[in-house]
This record gives structure tokens, sequence and C-alpha cells, in this order.
């Protein structure tokens, strides 16, 4: 009968468990998302994240949002480190289509990310008239 209470006490305190550094990389990676592989990735994570009864360490992700290029996947456990590698990735593709970001990781919650370039490159391209086509 305790160890029922613990179990039932132990699960639920689990749920309540604040995943802030968890929330902050998936904030930044959906500020990244261009092709649907990143969505299906972003949702595993999701689904990692909500299975999950621990949080990332929050030095790690900082690290990993202040300076991702240089960022080294191996010092995230192996369950993280394919959604970290994904999210270099994601950066490295990003700078190489000119869309730079950063992050700001000096407090981890969601309202600190910030996005130097506002325009998505979708609404940019309807912003641009096509060019006209000359007989």
């Amino acid at each position: 009968m305790i160890s029922d209470s613990f179990e039932i006490l132990s699960h639920n305190m689990a749920a309540k468990i604040k995943r802030t550094s968890f929330q902050k990389l998936l904030n930044a990676m959906k500020k990244l998302i261009m092709e649907v592989n990143d969505n299906e990735i972003l949702r595993r994570l999701e689904t990692l994240m909500a299975t999950s009864k621990e949080d990332l360490n929050q030095a790690v992700v900082r690290s990993l949002l202040e300076n991702p290029l240089e960022f080294d996947p191996k010092s995230v456990p192996e369950p993280y480190a394919q959604y970290v590698r994904h999210f270099v990735y994601m950066v490295k593709r990003n700078k190489k289509r000119g869309l730079d970001v950063t992050f700001d990781a000096s407090n981890l919650d969601s309202k600190s990310l910030k996005k130097t370039q506002s325009v998505k490159p979708q609404e940019a391209a309807k912003k641009i008239p096509p060019k006209r086509k000359r007989a």
C-alpha cells in the first residue's frame, strides 16, 4: 500500500516538473523550421519531453544556444544528442541561406528567444513581385 502511494506520488511529481531547458530548445528549434522533417523531429522531441522524468542541464542548453556552431553534441546524453545534432544542422542550414538567427540564453525562459530577421522566408518571397517576361 505504501509503495503504491509512493509510486503515484512520484508519477505526479514527474508530471509537474518544469522543463524550462527542454522548452527553450523546443522554442529555438521552432524558429528554425524550414523542412517537413524538421516538424517530425520537433514532434518527437516534444514526445520525449512529455515522457522524460527530468529536464536537460540548463548550463548545457545555455551553451548550445549561445554558440550552436561550436557546441559539442557529445556533451548531451544520448536520447537527446540526436536532437541537438539536428538543431546544429538547422542553424548551419539557415546561415547558408542567409537567415541569421541568434538566441538569448542569459535566462532560460521562452520569452528571451530573439530572431534577428523578423521576416520569414515565405513572407519575403511573397513581397517580391515576379519578374516580367519580355517578348
